[in-house]
């Protein structure tokens, strides 16, 4: 054996070589200079390297820190001059969430069969939550004609009714904020009618007036919004605007907005933005302002892992009312 040089030792020192480069070769046995010479030469004559592979390798970490030489590794690609390019990880913990608005329950025109339809997909599905984004009464207002579009008149009858519709769902929690229409009986009496089915749902929960916040793995944030602003002729112009009004540090990660019934997904500012249409077929009123009804749900996928959202996919349920 030439040099009296042990093999498992020769192959153990250039297999770290290899992976490290002949500095930290030579730290990591305790070479000296001349050690780390013969070791290559060695190595050459065995045909365990290439007679270039040492000029290769020396080059290489002379050029990139040991963060972009993973980078490399994992796929990365380091253009000339640029000092660093980050390794997205897409991969993380999928939460499945069962998105409905505006039901409007109370309201001849609230598809109640339908809503029942979702929940089979929610089921078949194995949502872990489902979302209310506000509207969940129709409230009663002043508006001349509105009591003919009512089947359930007043606060008790459209709040025991939604016990009762939304008690047909036990196998997850449900979140919901309040809207335009459930706040009429705040300004009419001061009852909070989502905050007091939420009461009489164990599952159910009110998490705020007009927008609520949800924590995903407390690494992203889900945001729930209704707001009193109307119809938009471009359907993404609303979502853009609403995320255009916060600031860097209120951005969520998500947006699940309801109000104008409309389905609608952008990503604007970061943030993946969701309009999930309604659970009312169109009214007259709506007819009169030559508005359309966007009747349907969504089921969404998230991806959480320790950077927060990782990606996102979302299906939109339509139904042809």
């Amino acid at each position: 054996m030439s040099n009296n040089i042990n093999g498992d030792k020769l192959q153990e020192a250039i297999d770290y070589y290899m992976a490290h480069g002949e500095k930290d070769t030579c730290d990591h046995f305790g070479f000296k200079t001349e050690t780390m010479s013969r070791y290559l030469r060695e190595a050459r004559l065995r045909g365990l390297i290439g007679k270039d592979v040492n000029k290769i390798m020396r080059d290489i970490r002379e050029q990139y820190t040991d963060d972009e030489l993973k980078a490399i590794s994992k796929g990365g690609r380091l253009m000339p001059g640029v000092a660093n390019i980050p390794i997205i990880d897409f991969e993380g913990k999928r939460i499945r969430v069962g998105h409905i608005s505006d039901t409007h329950v109370g309201s001849k025109y609230f598809e109640e069969n339908r809503l029942y339809q979702a929940y089979d997909e929610f089921r078949k599905e194995s949502v872990d939550f489902i979302t209310h984004s506000g509207d969940v009464t129709e409230g009663m207002s002043n508006r001349p004609g509105h009591i003919y579009e009512l089947d359930q008149l007043g606060y008790a009858q459209q709040k025991d009714k939604s016990v009762e519709v939304f008690g047909q769902w036990t196998e997850t929690d449900i979140y919901a904020i309040d809207g335009n229409h459930d706040r009429w009986f705040m300004k009419g009496s001061g009852a909070k009618v989502v905050e007091d089915i939420s009461r009489e749902l164990d599952n159910f929960h009110f998490i705020g007036h007009d927008q609520g916040d949800i924590s995903l793995k407390g690494k992203a944030t889900m945001k729930l919004w209704h707001g009193e602003d109307g119809n938009s002729y471009a359907l993404s112009y609303r979502l853009q605007k609403i995320l255009e009004s916060m600031s860097g540090g209120e951005k969520p990660n998500v947006l699940i907005a309801g109000h104008v019934h409309k389905y609608v997904n952008i990503f604007e500012r970061n943030v993946y933005a969701i309009g999930v249409g309604t659970m009312q077929r169109q009214t007259p009123w709506m007819r009169g302002k030559r508005l359309a009804a966007h009747v349907g749900f969504c089921i969404a996928d998230y991806w959480i892992n320790d950077k927060g959202l990782a990606k996102a996919r979302e299906t939109w349920y339509p139904f042809y009312t």
